[in-house]
């Protein structure tokens, strides 16, 4: 197991048990003799439920932020990077969709999903990063500069 996902269980673990003594602690104070026994069933499932989501999220978040740091370009899936490069030479979601024989509404759902991946909220930004990466290959590829 890796240590994020050690830690994620860890955490609902912890929470789970909280929740299972708050449980226990509202019965001593005969508090369940008010409410139905299925509410707090419904409680403990809606509380581990938003504890896992919320801990998900906050992985995922971190996740991609350091492969976003490494190389942006990394996550992306190979359909996402030639939607991405064709973004970046100023093509328009119909033009893309052409000539890619798929749905304009495809198109769409890959550029949504690959300015989530890069954390970005346009096309200028995402096409930034793509022409950044270009220039940081060309750098890396290049021979030494003889003196």
């Amino acid at each position: 197991m890796t240590k994020p996902l050690l830690k994620i269980s860890i955490g609902i673990g912890l929470i789970t048990a909280v929740v299972i003594l708050l449980y226990e602690f509202t019965n001593l104070l005969l508090v369940y003799h008010y409410f139905k026994y299925e509410y707090y069933l419904a409680g403990i499932a809606i509380a581990a439920l938003v504890t896992g989501v919320i801990l998900t999220n906050r992985y995922h978040q971190q996740q991609t932020a350091d492969l976003t740091n490494s190389n942006p370009l990394e996550i992306l899936t190979a359909k996402e990077l030639h939607i991405l490069e064709l973004i970046a030479s100023g093509k328009s979601n119909k033009e893309i969709a052409s000539a890619n024989y798929i749905e304009i509404s495809t198109v769409k759902t890959h550029i949504n999903n690959l300015f989530f991946k890069l954390n970005v909220k346009n096309r200028k930004d995402a096409a930034k990063i793509y022409h950044q990466y270009l220039e940081n290959q060309k750098s890396t590829l290049s021979p030494p500069a003889r003196i």
